[in-house]
C-alpha cells in the first residue's frame, strides 16, 4: 500500500513541477533544497486564514502538493496544474484548514469534485486557474476565512504570498505556514525581466499575457518554489487576492514568479463559485 502511495506521490510532484519549471543546469540543485517559500518567514498563528493546503498520500505518508484558498465554505480555488491526476488519484488526496501548521493544527478537509479553466494550457502554462470542492461545508472561525476577490487591474503594489514551500532533502516540506512580502510588477517590467530571464535561465519560458497574468519581484534568494502553486497572491492594500501562483524560474532567481490573475478570469471564477 505504501509502495503504491509513494508512486503517486513521485508522479504528483512531477505534475505539480510543471507549473514551476526546472531549470538542467546541476549546480543549482542546492537551490531546491530550502524548506519554504524562498526566503519567508513564519507566519504568526492566524495569518492568512484562507489559505489551505492540499496533501497528497494518508496519515503515515503524505506531502504538500499544493497551496490554495478557501473561496466558499466548500470550495478551493488553486491552480489548474495541480489537478491535473485529481480523476485518476483522488483517493490520495485531502486538505488542511484552519491552521498554519498543516500536520498538527486545524481540520482535515475531504475533496469530491474539481474544475479546471476550460483553456488550461499545460505548454504555455496559461489560463492556470482550478476549483477543487469538499465533501461538506466548513465553520468559519478567526483562523478560517474566505478569501475575499479583487477583480480589479492591478498594476505595482505591495503584497504577500503565503506557501508550505518544496523541499528539504527531497521530501520534506516546513510545517508551518511561510509567507514572503513582494511587489507585483507593471505589465511592462514583468515582460521585459522575464524575457531577459529567458535568456539565461529558460530559453523556451512562456511569453507574458499581462490580460491573464501577473507577476512579483523580491531579490535574489526569496521567492516561490516547488509545492507554492495555487497559493494566493493577496494585496496588503485591500487584503484582497490578486493572483494564484503559476509558474517562476525555480527558485528565487531574482527574477519575476508568475500568477494567473485573478481580474482576467472573473467570469470562469464566478461561474463555478455561483455553483456552490
Amino acid at each position: 500500500m505504501y509502495f503504491k502511495i509513494l508512486i503517486v506521490i513521485c508522479v504528483c510532484v512531477s505534475y505539480s513541477a510543471n507549473g514551476i519549471p526546472l531549470e538542467s543546469s546541476v549546480q543549482n540543485l542546492k537551490r531546491y533544497f530550502d524548506p519554504r517559500v524562498i526566503g519567508g518567514e513564519n507566519t504568526p498563528e492566524g495569518y492568512a486564514p484562507h489559505m489551505v493546503a492540499i496533501l497528497v498520500g494518508d496519515e503515515v505518508i503524505q506531502l504538500i502538493l499544493c497551496g490554495g484558498s478557501l473561496v466558499k465554505l466548500n470550495l478551493v480555488m488553486t491552480a489548474a496544474h495541480c489537478l491535473t491526476d485529481y480523476q485518476i488519484m483522488k483517493e490520495f488526496f485531502h486538505g488542511a484548514l484552519g491552521s498554519n501548521n498543516w500536520k498538527t493544527g486545524g481540520k482535515r478537509v475531504e475533496f469530491q469534485n474539481y474544475h479546471i479553466h476550460p483553456e488550461w494550457d499545460p505548454v504555455l502554462i496559461k489560463n492556470d486557474v482550478g476549483f477543487i470542492s469538499l465533501t461538506e461545508k466548513v465553520e468559519l472561525s478567526k483562523h478560517l476565512q474566505l478569501a475575499a476577490m479583487n477583480f480589479d487591474f492591478v498594476g505595482e503594489e505591495a503584497s504577500s504570498v503565503t506557501g508550505w514551500g518544496w523541499v528539504a532533502n527531497w521530501a520534506l516540506t516546513p510545517f508551518h505556514l511561510q509567507v514572503l512580502e513582494v511587489t507585483t510588477l507593471s505589465p511592462e517590467d514583468c515582460s521585459k525581466r522575464v524575457q531577459e530571464a529567458s535568456s539565461v535561465w529558460w530559453p523556451n519560458a512562456p511569453p507574458v499575457d499581462p490580460k491573464i497574468e501577473i507577476c512579483t519581484l523580491h531579490s535574489t534568494g526569496r521567492g516561490l518554489c516547488f509545492g507554492d502553486s495555487g497559493s494566493a497572491l493577496m494585496s496588503k492594500e485591500s487584503g484582497t487576492q490578486i493572483g494564484i501562483a503559476s509558474w517562476a524560474f525555480t527558485c528565487a532567481l531574482g527574477v519575476p514568479d508568475m500568477y494567473a490573475r485573478i481580474s482576467g478570469f472573473k467570469d470562469y471564477i464566478e461561474s463555478v463559485m455561483k455553483q456552490y
